[in-house]
């Protein structure tokens, strides 16, 4: 599209791999920005399983290492984290893609790019694979960073006042180090659970790589981006988001006709610009029933439409009694609310005019798409990096409405022992569907447009995405003349 910028044509092409982490909030973020740098003129390459490879889109390269299903005790076949039901899966798929490092290491030893671009998941080995490998061809890594800065500047300030984790205060508590938000934290992890979350964001600056990739803009993260250089001396390219700039390098024109006659954007559509509420807590969160119960109490309690989405579990089914008794054929019914089961696409919903709210576990993708698409938030994390998130959501730029989390967790398979009540979720549906002021829509649509206008020509993600390649092609170039 004219809107799109290519680097520039006296620029060598250049060949790089990608190492995308084979979970969805880690994967499509990096496939996105492989697309565009494809579009951009350059070779690429995705490295990954062969279970992750129907995941990639057919024009790009791609090259597979084998799974240790066997070595590891998984079934064939299950090597995404979108398949574990458990902890002790989801432990073991990440601990198999710990065992692919040698695969990894001989083939960009035989086969060596001009960089290596892998997820921030992958700095177990990230240091010795880049000492290996500088030493013998001079190829550059950068880390991919899924999530904003904003998180890693938590993580950075809490790892550096351990007493705050380690002490018995109670909460809620402000995050100490200097950040240029003052931020309060409702749940605090014990020292043992944050360093486990922590420990690929600290680490991830220590690596002897070419900088961090981060899957954001500038304008989001202000201040946040000189924070995290300043106190780690590492290069920052902000050049997300990622999916929206997919977006202005292809045509997408066709996509969203094959989806005009999904069911969800129909009945969308016979709705009230701004009435609806969109529930969704993504591909990986399962909540415990009782939780499910109080949110559906709380949205009938609203008086708002809703559509809510349900992922499918690995038997490609949802446990229907998650809701209570009668709720789905009596919000039918009374043409109140849409209940789906499976996949949707997410992105043209939350754009829908009808669409006025989004409950969102804060998953980093989700609220990216909230924000390009101009939503306002009804925050519900439930693991890791989500609670952090709702923070940039709610407190940093208030284009959201907190409903909270009462415990720590680090993973969406975690049991827990508290519920958000259905009043607080009310409470939460009304302030942002009501919106009295108007404030909290003007801050999300400008928070909308300057999303826009990073990815965009001249714009600030745009420039860091061209600035990057260009560095790299330049090292290349005095790689060669060195040779």
């Amino acid at each position: 599209m004219e809107d799109s910028a290519k680097v520039s044509p006296q620029s060598s092409s250049l060949n790089l791999y990608f190492l995308p982490f084979p979970t969805p909030g880690h994967m499509n973020p990096l496939i996105d920005l492989a697309k565009v740098v494809a579009f951009y003129g350059h070779q690429v390459t995705i490295l990954t399983t062969p279970s992750n490879v129907e995941l990639i889109p057919k024009h790009l390269k791609v090259h597979t290492f084998n799974f240790p299903s066997d070595q590891i005790g998984l079934p064939q076949g299950l090597e995404n984290l979108s398949s574990a039901q458990d902890n002790e899966t989801a432990y073991k798929i990440w601990k198999a893609m710990t065992l692919i490092k040698p695969q990894i290491e001989n083939f960009v030893h035989q086969n060596p790019p001009h960089a290596l671009i892998l997820d921030t998941m992958f700095t177990w080995g990230a240091s010795k694979l880049t000492t290996n490998i500088n030493g013998n061809v001079n190829i550059p890594t950068v880390v991919f960073n899924s999530m904003p800065i904003f998180v890693s500047c938590i993580a950075e300030a809490l790892s550096s006042h351990p007493q705050v984790l380690a002490s018995d205060s109670s909460v809620p508590f402000v995050v100490p180090g200097g950040l240029p938000h003052d931020l309060t934290l409702s749940v605090k992890p014990t020292p043992t659970r944050f360093g486990a979350f922590a420990h690929p964001l600290l680490h991830a600056k220590q690596n002897n790589s070419h900088g961090i990739i981060v899957n954001s803009f500038a304008e989001l993260e202000h201040g946040y981006t000189h924070y995290y250089e300043k106190l780690t001396g590492a290069k920052l390219w902000h050049v997300g988001m990622t999916s929206l700039m997919v977006d202005y390098c292809e045509n997408r024109s066709t996509a969203e006709k094959d989806s005009a006659d999904n069911e969800c954007l129909k009945w969308l559509s016979s709705k009230e610009p701004r009435s609806v509420v969109y529930i969704c807590f993504g591909s990986l969160t399962r909540l415990q029933k009782e939780q499910y119960l109080e949110i559906a109490r709380g949205i009938e309690a609203s008086g708002h439409k809703f559509l809510w989405v349900f992922p499918k579990n690995k038997n490609n089914e949802v446990e229907e009694e998650m809701l209570p008794q009668g709720f789905e054929e009596r919000m039918k019914e009374n043409d109140i609310g849409m209940v789906v089961r499976g996949w949707v696409p997410q992105c043209l919903i939350l754009k829908h005019v009808s669409i006025g709210g989004f409950i969102t576990h804060c998953g980093w993708n989700s609220v990216t798409e909230g924000i390009c698409a101009g939503v306002p938030m009804i925050t519900m994390p439930r693991f890791g990096d989500q609670i952090l998130n709702e923070k940039l959501v709610s407190e940093v730029h208030k284009v959201g409405v907190e409903v909270g989390v009462l415990e720590w967790s680090m993973s969406p398979y975690d049991a827990r022992s508290k519920v958000v009540g259905w009043e607080q979720i009310e409470n939460a549906v009304r302030r942002v569907m009501k919106d009295e002021s108007g404030e909290l829509n003007k801050r999300v649509k400008e928070m909308k447009e300057k999303a826009h206008k990073a990815v965009q020509k001249g714009g600030s993600s745009c420039e860091n995405l061209i600035a990057l390649l260009q560095s790299l092609q330049q090292k290349n170039d005095h790689v060669v003349d060195a040779n």
